[in-house]
């Protein structure tokens, strides 16, 4: 299965367009083809595919795969001037280490903290719509780790009420974990949020 073709018709329906308005920009010649191609990567995940007609969308679930045992979430956030512009970076891999969903976009003006609450919760967002089931997250800031695991009393207003905010969402999940990772180990997370915060830059 061409990954490159199934990644672009994944990221075309996370954005809310329905399969009839993705499958041609994704690179594929029908959209029974490109239905095809959903479900052939649901039967070798070994998951339930539920491809809609043309009014479904990534709403329901970003390309309606569901019952993803477990994921791993990779997420980081960028400031500069901290605060001052902002951008998270959102990576979904599979337990198996396969990319599933990859992502970087600009928040607005944050702090970096703010910018790493940002992204996990985007992080979880993303998980839920995909139908996964439990996650693991990882991110290189030490201090938004033991915060979210209770290691840490969290004094700012405005982290308390993201802390409260990624507790709701991990709720949705039959488990949710967060790991501390090394900064070179959540590389790809880094590059794609410094990615979307040069585009600010240089606009």
């Amino acid at each position: 299965m061409p990954m490159k073709r199934i990644k672009a018709l994944l990221k075309s329906l996370a954005k809310g367009t329905n399969l009839d308005e993705s499958w041609k920009p994704s690179g594929y010649s029908s959209k029974t083809e490109a239905s095809e191609a959903l479900e052939s990567l649901a039967d070798s995940l070994e998951i339930k595919p539920s491809v809609g007609g043309g009014g479904a969308r990534a709403g329901s679930a970003k390309a309606k795969l569901h019952a993803v045992e477990h994921a791993i979430l990779h997420v980081d956030g960028a400031s500069r001037g901290n605060p001052g512009p902002s951008s998270i970076g959102v990576i979904i891999y599979l337990a198996s280490g396969e990319e599933l969903y990859s992502t970087g976009k600009r928040i607005g003006r944050a702090t970096n903290n703010v910018a790493e609450y940002r992204a996990v919760i985007e992080g979880l967002k993303i998980a839920r719509e995909l139908g996964v089931r439990a996650v693991t997250v990882r991110l290189d800031s030490e201090l938004v780790v033991k915060q979210l695991t209770g290691i840490y009393r969290i004094k700012n207003v405005e982290l308390e009420s993201l802390a409260r905010e990624v507790g709701a969402h991990s709720r949705h999940f039959s488990r949710c974990s967060f790991e501390h990772v090394a900064r070179e180990n959540n590389r790809e997370a880094d590059r794609l949020a410094n990615k979307a915060l040069n585009s600010v830059v240089d606009s």
